[in-house]
């Protein structure tokens, strides 16, 4: 005999907060991977890997190459950006 089924009632539309985006710093966060891979480049560069390990070398130059691709994209982002509303105004969201 199976148990009877419960109906769920439909739940009440409950007042949540409107959370707001994090702030970071992501010029800061690309400038230290870019640091990361810069500093491996000047390593692999001074060790000199074998011929069958030279893409290692292309690996880091690749991620220098989307680090400035990142800066460029995450300062145009900010330049575009409306401009934040004070923390205490009220929130417009119903």
């Amino acid at each position: 005999m199976n148990p009877p089924q419960r109906r769920e009632q439909p739940a009440e539309p409950s007042q949540r907060p409107v959370l707001q985006p994090l702030r970071t710093n992501d010029t800061r966060t690309i400038q230290v991977g870019m640091g990361l891979w810069a500093a491996a480049l000047v390593v692999l560069v001074i060790v000199q890997p074998g011929a069958d390990h030279r893409w290692w070398i292309w690996t880091c130059v690749a991620g220098l190459a989307g680090g400035v691709f990142g800066l460029w994209y995450v300062r145009r982002r900010d330049r575009h950006a409306p401009e934040d509303p004070p923390d205490d105004a009220p929130s417009t969201a119903g």
